[in-house]
């Protein structure tokens, strides 16, 4: 089983030392100072808390820097039609979108932009303070993010629904991922089978899931196509009647 690292929380000021404190209570996380992080945890996760906000760093990484979320960067990166755009450009904005594995909620924006309204699920808490944190700094207001687990939420989708999964591929090549991706892969246990399958069984009439190219998993039911890019394929389930 893939071994998780739990971040570590620390503080760059005395002044923010508290903040820090009660930021690890409520996640149930280690709080250490600077010095005893370069005393004896150079490869480990760390959550800062700064006078900016909350930024993470992967310190196993060579010239890390503490790092944040930027969304403005994201949108312009994606400011051609790529695959995920050319996907949710086929459905209906009537439809609500529902992301059960919202993480940092990067693509959640980008389907946002096109003018879906979406309610996006995280279960970890850290991780949902920290992109709760970025998305009200940002004042984007069409993603409504919930502290949850997504399977306690897919009984509540209706037929007139998109459920949007994307599972951590199963990759472990740096070359696939952003620092920010890696930091979730080595923090959160990915285990995706059961909410694929239960979303699969749900009443939404569309699902979408995001795997990596080369990634073999197949699930119980067949897609009714795939979009295919260069790194990632897009499978939709599309169950509407018309």
């Amino acid at each position: 089983m893939k071994s998780i690292q739990k971040p570590i929380v620390s503080f760059l000021s005395r002044a923010l030392e508290k903040r820090a404190k009660k930021f690890s209570k409520d996640h149930e996380l280690t709080l250490l100072s600077p010095r005893e992080i370069r005393k004896s945890h150079k490869d480990k996760l760390v959550i800062w808390l700064l006078q900016e906000g909350i930024f993470l760093q992967d310190l196993s990484l060579k010239n890390s820097k503490p790092f944040s979320l930027n969304f403005q960067y994201q949108k312009e990166e994606n400011n051609n039609k790529n695959l995920l755009q050319r996907c949710f450009s086929k459905f209906n904005l009537d439809y609500q979108v529902y992301d059960f594995t919202a993480g940092f909620c990067l693509d959640a924006f980008l389907i946002s932009k096109l003018g879906f309204k979406i309610n996006a699920f995280e279960k970890e808490s850290w991780l949902f303070e920290f992109t709760r944190e970025k998305l009200l700094k940002n004042k984007i207001d069409k993603i409504k993010l919930q502290n949850r687990n997504s399977l306690e939420v897919i009984p509540e989708v209706d037929s007139k629904s998109i459920i949007y999964l994307d599972p951590m591929f199963g990759i472990e090549n740096k070359s696939f991922a952003k620092k920010e991706m890696h930091f979730l892969r080595k923090s959160l246990l990915d285990q995706p089978d059961e909410l694929i399958e239960s979303s699969l069984e749900s009443e939404a009439e569309l699902i979408v899931i995001k795997r990596h190219k080369i990634e073999k998993k197949k699930t119980s039911k067949a897609p009714s196509y795939e979009l295919k890019g260069k790194v990632v394929t897009f499978q939709i389930f599309d169950r509407r009647k018309n």
